[in-house]
């Protein structure tokens, strides 16, 4: 999950560099002074006493003192901490306040823009686990706006990597304490279970003694006379996949197919929570299958070409899927 504190350091507010090479001399210095004083008068014109946070770092092999700002905030309140993982929203706005994207895909596309999350959020996002390690601005903002609450925050275009000046304004939808995901991974699907009265015809488990990482498999239709899908084949399936979280009244949908459609899955190639459950499955059968971001895209997530997400890390899936035919292949090993 190291890789993911990258992804938040970098990506804290941005989709380019500013650029700022060797070549630009003490010119850069100027701009980063100049865009700091900007930043403050900004901010204090928001909130008189927002948090402020610190940062000394190279760049361009000159030693810098760096800040992030969290301003319009509640102090008080349940606030995660090291290593929780944290449900958020947020809408990124230029400073004249014109929004450049935002987590719901309405206000995004409403303001012409296209969002970093195609389907939205709330996004589940790992606060930094070790402080004298990373240099994480988003985990310290996070970590300082409580629980149901919202807070805005900007930083400096070196260290969001931006083109240009922008802040967000985060709500933190919800805290997770680190040592809980999967367990509440498999809560919200238990209770998505429940609340569609639905009956469990078998679980998987990733691996031998995995019990906590495992796929829950519904069938809704049965075929005994079926053929078996191996693990190594090529399954012919219908199939429809979405995003579960506690927040959305409707799950996201991010795979979607007409009635007489069907794909081809190549099961070595799958994640492991379709890998792991198809061969579970026969041909003719239909069932919904359900498992945690652990055997689904983990932290990295699913994104397009230009980098947008279509699955946001930490998400937990539900697949639909009807079998229609398996193939097998030539090349087991």
């Amino acid at each position: 999950m190291k890789s993911n504190y990258l992804f938040m350091m970098f990506c804290l507010l941005a989709s380019g560099f500013i650029g700022c090479s060797d070549d630009d001399g003490d010119n850069w210095k100027k701009t980063f002074e100049d865009e700091q004083a900007r930043i403050k008068d900004f901010v204090y014109s928001k909130d008189s006493d927002p948090k402020i946070f610190t940062y000394h770092y190279t760049y361009l092999k000159e030693n810098i003192e760096d800040y992030a700002y969290l301003f319009n905030y509640q102090k008080e309140g349940k606030k995660a901490t090291y290593g929780d993982f944290v449900w958020i929203n947020y809408t990124q706005r230029s400073l004249t306040g014109n929004v450049i994207d935002s987590s719901d895909p309405s206000v995004a596309v409403g303001a012409g823009v296209s969002p970093y999350y195609t389907l939205g959020g709330p996004i589940l996002v790992q606060m930094n686990t070790d402080k004298d390690k990373y240099t994480d601005p988003l985990s310290d903002i996070l970590m300082n706006i409580p629980e149901g609450t919202t807070g805005s925050s900007i930083v400096s275009s070196i260290m969001s990597l931006s083109t240009a000046l922008v802040y967000r304004e985060y709500t933190v939808e919800g805290i997770v304490k680190e040592d809980n995901l999967l367990a509440f991974e498999n809560e919200m699907i238990k209770q998505y279970i429940k609340d569609n009265d639905l009956t469990v015809s078998e679980t998987v488990c990733l691996h031998e003694g995995a019990t906590d990482t495992i796929a829950f498999i519904v069938k809704t239709k049965e075929n005994s006379s079926g053929e078996l899908i191996q693990p190594t084949d090529s399954v012919t399936v219908w199939a429809e996949g979405r995003i579960l979280d506690e927040y959305n009244t409707s799950l996201r949908q991010f795979m979607k197919m007409d009635s007489d459609d069907e794909v081809k899955w190549f099961l070595p190639n799958m994640i492991k929570g379709i890998s792991l459950t198809l061969p579970k499955l026969k041909v003719g059968e239909e069932a919904i299958i359900l498992f945690s971001s652990g055997m689904g895209y983990s932290y990295r997530g699913l994104r397009e070409y230009d980098g947008s997400y279509v699955i946001p890390a930490y998400s937990t899936l539900l697949f639909k899927v009807k079998i229609i035919g398996t193939k097998e292949n030539p090349k087991k090993e």
